[in-house]
């Protein structure tokens, strides 16, 4: 940029050249984004207070080299030798920060040239780690959306198949009954095979419930449900169907919390959460870990603000019931975690199907909640899911004190 200088004394040139210097370092100390200075041996020569704290003070690296302050761009250290060769910027997108678990960034790198020869370079580095998460949440929702195609065209093959069945059965009880068709032997021998049948046909319709949960062409009809039953209900199944390994640990002091809602499907979401805890603990330790751990379940009122909204992509202001499912197991990583929505997505090696944690992420969406997860590898999980209250307080008066 060329600076006008309007002084008229014989310092013109001078007085010019220092302010553009002192121009360009105010805009190089005052960018938010990270820039890093390096020469053509990739030592580090000046950093921007941004920069400093993205890498730490300028007295602990100066003039090392880059790769020793930022090892995540060793992946990218073709691309950045392109730079001083062709003395073209190169721009890469989306680098993990090695050491920072889920933490993404956009990096620039920009040459620098002295008498027609690149003699180092400009680095801007930009965090793109929130922007990462919401394209991550916005890739989901168009896979949910695409699941949802599918599971809605197998859905309505599926019942065709299933009425046939059931229509077939109708027909053969009406035959069996009547015993001038049929004598009683055969109405006994067929009986068992007619109740198996009739089980299969159930069994099928439960998928078809379970695919149509997953593509939201089902209309459910919402009711004001107690999350307090819902929970009350789904430890008696716990009790019996978990192994006696996994102690169960119910932290519920209210007497009602009613949400909007449909009870079958809140029970299958929260049963579906604890059978998920139970393998972290179980199924999923490693040959020769301990089996079992602790299964809590918890329940309170809380409100919502805005700073929260802004880590959590599906989050509205607002007061929330949120129950917890926290279980001391084998954890996840932030890579896991940002992917465990994902319809097919399993880390239980043939064991699973992908589609659990799905169902669960669509209930809770269709009732205009939220989820959120915390986990640590080896240190277990919990998942918190929020769901509005059915009675919303008056929130003219913003959040409780």
């Amino acid at each position: 940029m060329e600076i006008e200088n309007k002084s008229s004394n014989g310092n013109e040139s001078s007085s010019g050249k220092e302010m553009g210097e002192t121009f360009y370092k105010s805009v190089f100390e005052v960018l938010p984004h990270s820039l890093l200075i390096v020469d053509n041996s990739l030592n580090v020569k000046a950093l921007n207070p941004a920069a400093e704290r993205f890498f730490g003070s300028w007295e602990n690296i100066k003039s090392c080299d880059l790769w020793k302050i930022a090892p995540f761009l060793l992946d990218s250290k073709t691309a950045i030798e392109r730079v001083f060769a062709g003395g073209k910027t190169e721009t890469l997108r989306r680098i993990g920060c090695n050491g920072v678990e889920g933490k993404y960034v956009d990096v620039s790198i920009c040459p620098c040239f002295t008498g027609g020869s690149c003699d180092g370079a400009v680095i801007l580095i930009d965090d793109v780690t929130e922007l990462e998460k919401k394209e991550q949440y916005i890739r989901r929702s168009q896979k949910m959306d695409l699941v949802g195609t599918l599971a809605a065209g197998l859905s309505h093959d599926f019942n065709n198949v299933i009425n046939g069945i059931k229509a077939t059965l109708s027909s053969v009880k009406y035959s069996l009954d009547d015993k001038t068709l049929a004598d009683v032997s055969l109405r006994e021998q067929v009986g068992n095979d007619i109740e198996i049948i009739e089980g299969s046909a159930s069994r099928g319709a439960d998928i078809v419930e379970q695919l149509l949960s997953i593509s939201r062409k089902k209309e459910h009809s919402f009711a004001k449900v107690n999350l307090v039953t819902v929970v009350n209900d789904v430890l008696k199944v716990c009790v019996t169907m978990l192994p006696k390994t996994v102690e169960i640990v119910s932290d519920v002091r209210e007497e009602e919390a009613m949400v909007n809602a449909s009870l079958t499907q809140l029970e299958q979401a929260l049963l579906n959460l604890c059978i998920n805890a139970s393998h972290a603990m179980t199924i999923m330790r490693k040959e020769g870990e301990e089996q079992g751990g602790v299964l809590g379940l918890s329940l309170e009122k809380i409100y919502v603000g805005p700073n929260m909204c802004e880590f959590i992509p599906d989050a509205v202001p607002g007061f929330y019931w949120i129950l917890s499912v926290s279980d001391t197991g084998t954890g996840m990583t932030k890579e896991i975690v940002a992917k465990i929505f994902d319809p097919f997505f399993s880390t239980k090696e043939k064991k699973g199907t992908g589609l659990g944690l799905s169902m669960v992420y669509n209930i809770v969406r269709e009732y205009k909640g939220f989820i959120d997860v915390f986990s640590e590898p080896g240190n277990g999980s919990v998942f918190f899911v929020f769901l509005p209250l059915a009675d919303k307080p008056d929130e003219s008066s913003g959040s409780p004190g």
